[in-house]
C-alpha cells in the first residue's frame, strides 16, 4: 500500500475532505471512484491547470490556494497535508481559523516537533502508520481534536501504530541509521545516544 492508498484508508466515506498540496489530485481521484466528493488544492496554478486537463469529475473541486486560504468554513472536516515539511504544515494551520475533526499528515521531517506543535494547536495523535514506498519510509499520522501528555519516547518515536511489523522494521532502520551517525561522529552526542537508547528500548518492548 503506497502513501496515497494509505491516506485513503484513513478516510471515511462521509468525511468532507480537503487535500492541500494535492499535486496531481490522486487522492481525490481515488475518493471519486467510490462516489465521494473532495476539494483538491495547490499553491501552484500550473499544477491545478495540469490537473484540470486530465480530470473530468464533478466530484473533484480543483482550486488554487495558498494553504487553506480558499477554503470556507464548513466546506471540509477532514484535512490532508502530505508531501511537505513539518514547519510548512504548522504554518498552514497557524494561518487559519478553520477547525477539523481530523487531520492526516505525512511529513518528511521532524515528526517529534510535528506531534508537539499539533498538540499546542489542539490536535492529538490518534493513530500512526509507517508506509514504505520505493524503499523509503514515511510516517503517516492521523490527528484528532484534543490534547495529550506525551512521553519523550512517544514524541520521538510515535504511538498507536497500526502495523506492528512495519513499525518494527522502521525502528530497526532508525537504529542502524543512528548507530552509523554515532560511528562517524568524533564527538560525544547526547541526543544521538538518547535516540539509540529509546529505539533499543522500543524494539525490546515490541518483541515481548
Amino acid at each position: 500500500m503506497n502513501r496515497i492508498e494509505s491516506i485513503y484508508s484513513f478516510i471515511d466515506v462521509k468525511d468532507k475532505v480537503v487535500d492541500v498540496g494535492c499535486d496531481q489530485a490522486k487522492l481525490s481521484l481515488l475518493l471519486s471512484q467510490r462516489g465521494q466528493s473532495s476539494i483538491a488544492c495547490d499553491i501552484s496554478i500550473n499544477v491545478i491547470n495540469k490537473a484540470k486537463e486530465t480530470i473530468n469529475s464533478s466530484l473533484i473541486d480543483l482550486r488554487v490556494s495558498n494553504g487553506l486560504e480558499s477554503i470556507k468554513e464548513n466546506e471540509a472536516d477532514t484535512l490532508v497535508l502530505s508531501g511537505m515539511g513539518t514547519h510548512t504544515i504548522i504554518d498552514i494551520l497557524k494561518n487559519t481559523n478553520l477547525r477539523f475533526k481530523k487531520i492526516i499528515t505525512i511529513s518528511n521531517n521532524y515528526h517529534n516537533i510535528l506531534r508537539e506543535k499539533m498538540n499546542d494547536l489542539g490536535y492529538k495523535v490518534s493513530l500512526e502508520k509507517i508506509v514504505k514506498e520505493n524503499n523509503k519510509y514515511y510516517n503517516l499520522i492521523l490527528f484528532e481534536s484534543g490534547h495529550f501528555e506525551y512521553s519523550e519516547e512517544q514524541l520521538l518515536l510515535g504511538l498507536n501504530h497500526v502495523d506492528d511489523k512495519m513499525y518494527l522494521e522502521y525502528l530497526n532502520y532508525l537504529l542502524k541509521k543512528y548507530n552509523n551517525i554515532k560511528k562517524q561522529s568524533k564527538d560525544k552526542n547526547d541526543d544521538i545516544d538518547k535516540m539509540i537508547y529509546l529505539i533499543n528500548n522500543k524494539i525490546k518492548k515490541a518483541k515481548i
